[in-house]
């Protein structure tokens, strides 16, 4: 769990900071509450706990959480599967549903809701890929697979399914280009 968080605090403080900085980021801002309180509760799931032992730490992630949702609005449920390098770029809403799946290194601008949608079968929520860069206001919902190298464009609306490299934006989300989003997202911890 400590490895996959420093990799997030190394996407948001800079490569050469001290310690210093690195714990103004951990106390002074929104996303970095949001993606520790996440990691803490994701590692709580995960683990084979009997339920007596589990009980009281998981109540105070769960105040935490509910706390760290009202000031920063940014609801990162336990259950969602999101690796390691996770960016939040601005402090706003994002939301992102328990059942998404988000690969290394992904980009989060404030407004973005990663949700459920469908019907029967073909409901779910997001795939995403590694690499994968999400501008501010977009929807991505349903049961699809967003490729990695991806960028997806501000207010975009995605419903379907998105190759690798590709550059979406627009209502409905349409590729643009296979760019990538290698001028979008930096990763200096890999």
């Amino acid at each position: 769990m400590f490895s996959i968080l420093s990799r997030d605090i190394a996407r948001h403080v800079p490569e050469n900071a001290n310690w210093l900085s690195r714990l103004g980021f951990c106390l002074g801002a929104p996303a970095a509450w949001a993606i520790i309180n996440y990691r803490f509760g994701s590692g709580l799931e995960k683990r084979r706990l009997p339920k007596p032992i589990k009980l009281v730490p998981w109540f105070f992630y769960r105040v935490a959480k509910l706390g760290v949702e009202i000031t920063s609005n940014i609801h990162l449920p336990a259950k969602a599967e999101i690796g390691p390098g996770l960016y939040i770029g601005h402090f706003g809403p994002v939301f992102v549903s328990k059942h998404a799946r988000l690969g290394e290194s992904c980009n989060i601008s404030q407004g973005v809701t990663i949700g459920v949608a469908g019907r029967g079968e073909n409901r779910g929520a997001p795939t995403f890929g590694d690499r994968v860069y999400i501008g501010a206001g977009a929807k991505v919902i349903g049961k699809i697979n967003v490729g990695s190298n991806v960028a997806i464009g501000a207010n975009a609306v995605v419903t379907k399914d998105v190759p690798d490299n590709a550059v979406v934006a627009g209502v409905p989300a349409k590729i643009l280009n296979y760019n990538g989003s290698g001028d979008f997202v930096h990763d200096h911890a890999q």
